[in-house]
């Protein structure tokens, strides 16, 4: 038994690796349907996960087990989803365990995706040689997962540490999917953007007015042309941001922040704005905290899962 199966459950892919020993040898992706459930993927990745065995010239008796990431709070000691928010709802009543059990005979062990990720960047990417890390996704949503002394925040019911993209930056703000009221995700996710741009009194005027689709690559193509309202978005945007991450660097005292996400694709033009306004604004007595982009951007997860694998069977 030599390698393991990562899976990485996203709201719009699903990736799915095959490593051995921290090096991704191999990997395929699925489109997530994650509003149609969990279950009717299983079937989808069973075949997918098959096919790099086939492929790679292996069979189920080389694998020593499964690492799943799940966008969603789970409970990494039963190896249970324990809640979603609006993505494969159906997830806290899946044996996921059983399935890979009944399927190839082998362990699965489930964990946070934002959680998972910081592992992977922990261990083989970013985050190397230190034990105390925050790390935030900047993509649809905002997630976050925290390390603190070698050690994953988990807390009682397994959300310390997640929800940073939940905490309130604005208290007049709008009403954020989870419940609460101006939330980091709620003032500058990718889920937030087109409402937030049409929002701003110069919309109609603005070169954004004739975009097809407002996401975050409209939004910087208009900032490069010098767009009055895309600037002010952004800024907006990056504020948002800054005082989410310096309320985590406040509540978990990390000494470097791991930044991944699709927006993070513009990083050479965020992550200079965001340091500045971390070190203007968090306090930090003993220095300043570091904010560096994700070393896997696309598959630190799929790292993190293979680590996990290997740490629960002793193999590391």
């Amino acid at each position: 038994m030599t390698h393991t199966i990562a899976i990485d459950l996203g709201g719009t892919v699903i990736k799915i690796g095959l490593l051995q020993e921290g090096n991704l040898a191999d990997r395929s992706e699925l489109v997530a349907l994650s509003a149609s459930g969990l279950q009717p993927q299983l079937i989808p990745l069973e075949n997918s996960i098959n096919q790099l065995l086939t492929r790679n010239l292996l069979v189920a008796g080389d694998l020593l087990g499964i690492g799943f990431s799940f966008a969603g709070l789970v409970n990494s000691t039963s190896n249970s989803i324990i809640a979603t928010n609006k993505k494969y709802d159906d997830g806290p009543g899946i044996d996921l365990p059983g399935w890979a059990k009944k399927t190839w005979n082998i362990p699965l062990y489930l964990e946070n995706d934002a959680k998972m990720a910081l592992l992977g960047e922990w261990h083989y990417g970013n985050g190397k040689n230190c034990n105390d890390l925050v790390m935030v996704t900047l993509g649809t949503g905002i997630g976050s997962a925290v390390l603190i002394n070698g050690q994953l925040l988990n807390g009682k019911h397994f959300q310390a540490g997640n929800l940073g993209g939940h905490f309130t930056i604005n208290h007049r703000g709008v009403l954020c999917t989870c419940g609460n009221i101006g939330c980091v995700e709620a003032e500058a996710a990718t889920w937030r953007l087109p409402s937030l741009i049409q929002e701003h009194p110069g919309y109609s005027n603005s070169t954004l007015s004739n975009a097809t689709t407002l996401d975050f690559n409209t939004l910087f193509e208009q900032v490069a042309g010098k767009d009055q309202v895309a600037e002010e978005v952004l800024a907006h945007c990056i504020s948002a941001w800054s005082a989410g991450i310096i309320t985590m660097i406040h509540a978990f005292d990390p000494e470097r922040v791991i930044l991944s996400g699709g927006i993070m694709k513009s990083a050479s033009k965020l992550l200079p704005a965001l340091q500045e306004k971390v070190n203007q604004h968090a306090w930090t007595p003993w220095g300043k905290v570091t904010l560096i982009s994700a070393h896997y951007p696309d598959a630190a997860a799929l790292y993190g899962a293979d680590y996990l694998v290997r740490k629960r069977l002793h193999h590391l």
